[in-house]
């Protein structure tokens, strides 16, 4: 099976360029992709740069009409693009079908939005003077997306919203979720979105990613990943449009008077959901020393629920990490963590024996972590909690700010004027009372805090359409 690129309107591949897809569940060959040179990030933009007028001189209802085609097309394909992300990505098909589901609703959520997007008119001191501002496209954007969520994150934070505000796209999924892009690619081809106004190559960062951000064509950036990766790409974007959600590390912080059941349940799923590779996921719990042996005790008891296996089979909860840097970053911070006095009391830790691949890691809680352990500082992206023990409240701002990253946070109190006073103090795009760091709608903003390590802009519903976007002004002189 050859998955192929979508690159104005056709089907395109680059022969002698094969590249093997393998499944981080299974170990099995899914098929073949064929990485893009210049020569298809050229076509991608160049077809993307034609279709940009066509495009904007769409009305709003119009592109409403589009991305609600695009959205019934993917629930026509939802079975077939849930499995392949479980296949290729490596979680669980329930959670797969949900990715599908959420990536439906956000063409839905986009075509609502943009149709009560409106434009302004500002007052200005000189009298017969009138002033328009309107709300238009950028231009061309490049998509950059990760692999943990192969299509949601593509669809809900820029390809929906890009769309809906009138902006031509070439997507660059990750090289190692480049069979589910390809197969996605159905849906915009079966809803008739013109060809050329969205585009899919697949490519490396060196070869084609680069080559897009710097193509003079491309006017705008939108990128999820990792923070190396998005201090470079703003290098080399220079004066372009940047949106950027890069690393996390959320913590959440357990007050003395919390209910603990309810924390150990959003603490659990923060951190194991997806196998822990959300980049709002829940990685160091900042826990009262009164308290934390308790919640300790129900995490463990608690996550015996979680059933790591096959992502395709019923039962499991938890599938492979998708790649071995994340089960190596996972590794490292157990065994730093351990050395500086941290406990592990889960009833397993590290690699699982005797699984189709070395991908597989058991679900680990740490307890008594040190606050200058990697996984209190670094971003782990992996199945992990370490429970960081404060006594007094006067620590936790300092233990918060050991980590450079800026995304979102929890914060579990009964006291809810006290969690507000601290929500409002804490440096992140969100922070979450009486729930996980994890959560989050596409209907509020989302994304680092200024100064961060976290990237800036903000995603989701109409904050992402603002950021792809831009005001321009029209004056109107009435006088004689």
């Amino acid at each position: 099976m050859v998955y192929p690129m979508y690159i104005d309107g056709e089907w395109v591949t680059k022969p002698g360029a094969e590249k093997e897809v393998i499944s981080p569940a299974t170990g099995e060959v899914l098929g073949t992709i064929t990485p893009a040179g210049f020569e298809e990030v050229d076509r991608a933009l160049k077809a993307a740069d034609r279709e940009k007028e066509h495009l904007e001189s769409m009305t709003v209802f119009e592109r409403a009409e589009l991305c609600m085609k695009i959205a019934a097309a993917i629930e026509n394909h939802k079975e077939e693009l849930a499995k392949i992300i479980s296949l290729e990505m490596g979680k669980p098909y329930t959670e797969a079908l949900g990715e599908v589901g959420g990536s439906a609703l956000s063409f839905r959520d986009a075509a609502e939005q943009i149709k009560w997007m409106s434009d302004e008119i500002p007052s200005v001191r000189e009298k017969n003077v009138h002033v328009f501002a309107y709300r238009r496209p950028v231009g061309v954007f490049t998509i950059i997306t990760p692999f943990n969520f192969p299509i949601c994150t593509a669809c809900c934070y820029y390809l929906a919203p890009g769309l809906a505000a009138g902006n031509t796209m070439v997507w660059f999924p990750p090289i190692s979720c480049s069979a589910i892009a390809s197969v996605f690619m159905k849906c915009i081809e079966e809803a008739g979105v013109p060809k050329g106004m969205l585009n899919m190559v697949i490519g490396t960062s060196k070869e084609a990613k680069t080559a897009a951000v710097q193509h003079p064509l491309t006017a705008g950036i939108g990128f999820t990943g990792s923070t190396l990766a998005g201090d470079d790409i703003e290098a080399k974007a220079k004066a372009k449009k940047t949106l950027m959600e890069l690393g996390g590390n959320g913590p959440v912080v357990v007050l003395k008077d919390a209910d603990l059941e309810k924390a150990s349940e959003a603490i659990l799923a923060g951190s194991f959901n997806n196998a822990g590779q959300i980049c709002t996921s829940t990685e160091r719990v900042l826990v009262d020393d009164c308290v934390a042996g308790k919640l300790a005790e129900l995490l463990v008891e608690k996550m015996k629920r979680y059933q790591v296996g096959n992502p395709l089979e019923e039962g499991t909860t938890m599938g492979p990490v998708h790649n071995h840097s994340t089960v190596d970053t996972v590794l490292e911070h157990i065994q730093d963590a351990v050395q500086k006095g941290a406990k592990i009391i889960s009833p397993n830790s590290g690699k699982m024996e005797g699984m189709p691949t070395d991908n597989y890691l058991y679900p680990t809680v740490l307890d008594f972590v040190s606050k200058d352990a990697l996984v209190n500082i670094e971003e782990t992206f992996g199945p992990l909690i370490a429970l960081v023990r404060f006594q007094d409240e006067a620590e936790i701002m300092p233990l918060i700010e050991m980590s450079p990253y800026g995304l979102a946070a929890g914060i579990f109190t009964e006291d809810l004027k006290k969690g507000m006073k601290m929500a409002e103090k804490m440096r992140f795009g969100y922070v979450n009372i009486n729930s996980g760091s994890h959560y989050w709608d596409w209907t509020f903003p989302a994304g680092g805090a200024g100064g961060s390590r976290s990237g800036h802009g903000r995603s989701g519903g109409k904050w992402s359409i603002l950021e792809m976007s831009e005001e321009r002004c029209v004056t109107v002189n009435l006088n004689d």
